[in-house]
């Protein structure tokens, strides 16, 4: 399967995955980012994954570790754990299981001495029927795993990339030259608008550099980059954003994106894909009056992508001041997609603990819930020090920049980065990125935030049915059946702040067996059952069965009794449904189980 550190994977849009988080953020949507998890097991230990099917761990940041906690690691339903660790030392001590470049415990803040230590791991991590990671001991901690769900392959094949060379280059600062330049030239940007490359046939650029004495002002340079035939700009933002230098010059070394200051001399490197099929036009505008003298370098490739399954390079800028209790928006967007990058700038109130909220394919729950700004691009208790990874980074030490004082530090902007080649954030039906502002969105904050990502405008799934268990007419419509006494429940549902009450009724099942019939598009490649449930009883599972045929364990681990609405999506492989354009679905509980509604979502071929 695809090696995403492999750059030139990153255009290719599939719907064969899901990705997911699981985190200790704070179920009361206060500041309390610790110390949360899933639920208790029966050994009193604490649950931090506990997932069924096939998939892969991506990436395992930690922060507040000790050696008073150990994890364990249980795959695929096996009662004793394969692999046991003390937390702080599955991350600071080289493990025989996980042995690769890809497990560090870097200072990263500037808070509170040790507390300052941040573990992160990136050795994948795959299991064939379930993983459950537990925590007993100590368990003041923060925590997020980012991990992908596979529909119909093995995890093994998502896994394999750790040995290879793009993996090993990533984490040891490999960053290859090109070999040839197509651009090579010195431009002096007068006023408006300069081409600086343009194409009228199919190429993929490999590496867009500018480079420029270091006393030039870039700041109000914008890049603007048009695609075949679409006169609108996929890439619209300010230059320096672009080249992850939104503050100015700071040298920063990853094998995505590098900047190079020598001899007063300024060398930014681009290096992800901008694959095109007939036409590319990059402009660089200049609003002020005086003339900025930059060289800039571009190298070009043939394109060998399939069109139909690559997704256009866009860059998408916003800046402004947050709104009071409302998530910043980094970006909503329809279609299907991989979303690879974050740019993020940020000035002004305790900014620094907003959690990230991501939705995916219209979900009500974001799938991504995190614990905090700096630990979302890998920090960890801001003030941050200056750092770079393969995968993340701070840009500047707003603490050294305000006189060595915390307070001093609110006065200057800080800047990260995030690519997200560990696991790029697919989507098959829109997604909506956003991240609070302050503890709980309370600040008012000056924020500038820039999205990469892959894009092709059609979505590659479809709503097909809706079952909506307060309603007698669609229980019968589509037999619904199933033993246990109705309960309503009016409720928040969790995700940001602002989130609504809902207002619904269903059922909580315990020893009852759960049927029903559902409408699908006929040439699918799976179904996803999307289900609204109660996530006061914790944890639930149900067998799944269509047409009779045994689809997998549907799962929902996560505790929640102060927003306890939460919707989750279980994936159908089109061995059990493809040709189908209805289905009987039979769900039979594994102990407690509820639910409020049910959509169908059909994946479409592309």
């Amino acid at each position: 399967m695809r090696d995403y550190y492999d750059l030139s994977n990153l255009p290719i849009l599939d719907t064969d995955r899901q990705v997911l988080q699981v985190s200790s953020f704070d179920r009361k949507e206060e500041n309390a980012d610790w110390e949360h998890f899933l639920y208790e097991d029966k050994d009193g230990s604490m649950v931090l994954l506990d997932e069924a099917g096939a998939g892969c761990v991506k990436s395992i940041w930690a922060a507040v570790t000790n050696n008073d906690c150990v994890l364990s690691f249980y795959f695929d339903g096996e009662e004793k754990p394969r692999y046991e660790s003390p937390l702080r030392a599955f991350f600071a001590e080289p493990l025989e299981q996980f042995d690769g470049p890809a497990n560090g415990f870097p200072e990263r803040g500037q808070f509170d001495m040790d507390d300052c230590h941040c573990g992160n791991c990136f050795y994948p991590i795959p299991f064939e029927k379930g993983l459950k990671i537990t925590a007993k001991g100590n368990t003041h901690f923060y925590y997020h795993i980012m991990y992908e769900k596979y529909h119909d392959t093995k995890p093994s094949e998502h896994a394999a990339y750790a040995e290879g060379e793009s993996f090993k280059n990533a984490f040891e600062g490999a960053t290859p030259e090109a070999k040839e330049y197509k651009v090579d030239s010195e431009f002096c940007l007068e006023r408006e608008y300069t081409p600086i490359y343009v194409e009228n046939k199919a190429g993929v650029v490999t590496e867009f550099t500018v480079e420029c004495d270091e006393g030039t002002d870039l700041s109000k340079i914008y890049l603007d980059v048009f695609f075949d035939d679409n006169n609108i700009a996929y890439i619209a933002c300010p230059l320096l954003h672009f080249m992850v230098q939104p503050l100015g010059f700071a040298p920063f070394k990853t094998h995505a994106a590098e900047t190079v200051i020598k001899d007063g001399k300024v060398k930014m490197t681009f290096r992800l894909p901008i694959p095109y099929w007939s036409r590319a036009d990059f402009e660089l505008i200049n609003p002020a009056k005086d003339g900025t003298k930059l060289t800039v370098k571009i190298a070009v490739s043939e394109n060998n992508y399939d069109p139909k399954n690559t997704g256009y390079l866009h860059g998408d800028y916003r800046e402004g001041l947050t709104e009071l209790y409302e998530d910043w928006l980094l970006g909503k967007f329809s279609g299907r997609g991989n979303v690879v990058g974050f740019v993020q700038t940020c000035l002004g109130g305790q900014w620094c603990e907003g959690n990230e909220h991501f939705y995916i394919n219209g979900a009500l729950c974001p799938q991504i819930n995190g614990t905090g700004t700096e630990d979302f691009y890998l920090g960890c208790y801001w003030p941050n020090l200056k750092y770079d990874s393969p995968l993340a980074g701070c840009l500047n030490d707003v603490y050294k920049e305000g006189g060595n004082t915390l307070a001093g530090s609110f006065l200057h902007r800080a800047a990260y980065y995030r690519f997200m080649h560990d696991m790029p954030i697919s989507f098959s039906d829109g997604i909506r990125l956003a991240i609070q502002h302050g503890a709980v969105g309370q600040t008012f904050s000056d924020y500038t935030s820039l999205v990469l990502s892959y894009r092709r405008p059609e979505s590659a799934m479809t709503q097909t049915d809706y079952i909506n268990l307060a309603s007698e007419g669609s229980k019968a419509l589509h037999s619904y059946s199933a033993k246990s006494e109705e309960y309503s429940l009016k409720a928040k549902i969790e995700g940001e702040r602002k989130e609504p009450i809902l207002d619904k009724t269903g059922y909580l099942h315990t020893d009852d067996e759960i049927t029903f019939k559902a409408a699908l598009l006929a040439d699918n490649k799976g179904i996803a059952l999307r289900r609204i449930f109660d996530k006061r009883q914790s944890p639930q599972a149900a067998k799944v069965y269509v047409d009779g045929e045994y689809a997998g364990l549907w799962k929902d681990p996560g505790f929640n009794d102060f927003a306890p609405f939460g919707d989750s999506d279980f994936y159908v492989p089109a061995s059990l449904c493809n040709g189908k354009d209805v289905i009987e679905v039979k769900l039979i509980p594994q102990g407690q189980f509820t639910d409020f509604e049910y959509k169908v979502l059909s994946i479409k071929k592309m």
